[in-house]
């Protein structure tokens, strides 16, 4: 999420932040991409009893000004899937973002971080049973960047 989002039966959420209460889950490391230029940054930054908060960005690890197009508030959008690789939360789902076009610009060195917490429900708004589950994270840049994207195990 990054932006600001409306999910069923909850409030406008700070633009950039929103932050849900969530059950115990933990997570296996965090995974970012080492190449030079534009890089996705995501892990898990914070988890108790009733909270996972994803922490999600890019950096520029390159040597020039980089800059990326959005056509809404939505910074990033996360997949959740299940050990058999079932789709079961998706951030986007349920979700609406404001029509806004930005750009963000991270000269060499610099980064634009973004976090989330997810209430681990499902879409079917159950929570989620004890289990291994794999987080999908993109950027949702316009036009899409297929390398501003990674992928997070989870453990329930």
């Amino acid at each position: 999420m990054g932006g600001a989002v409306v999910k069923k039966g909850h409030p406008w959420f700070l633009p950039f932040l929103a932050l849900v209460t969530a059950s115990a889950l933990s997570a296996c490391g965090s995974a970012t991409s080492p190449t030079p230029g534009l890089n996705i940054l995501a892990s898990v930054s914070s988890q108790t009893a009733t909270s996972l908060t994803f922490r999600i960005g890019v950096e520029n690890t390159g040597t020039k000004t980089e800059s990326l197009n959005f056509r809404s508030s939505q910074f990033f959008d996360i997949e959740v899937r299940d050990a058999h690789g079932r789709l079961v939360w998706r951030l986007s789902d349920n979700a609406v973002f404001l029509d806004l076009v930005w750009s963000l610009e991270l000269a060499p060195g610099e980064s634009s971080v973004r976090e989330y917490a997810w209430d681990l429900t499902g879409d079917d708004q159950r929570s989620l049973p004890a289990g291994s589950y794999r987080a999908w994270i993109l950027i949702t840049n316009s036009p899409r960047n297929e390398d501003l994207a990674t992928d997070l195990r989870l453990t329930i």
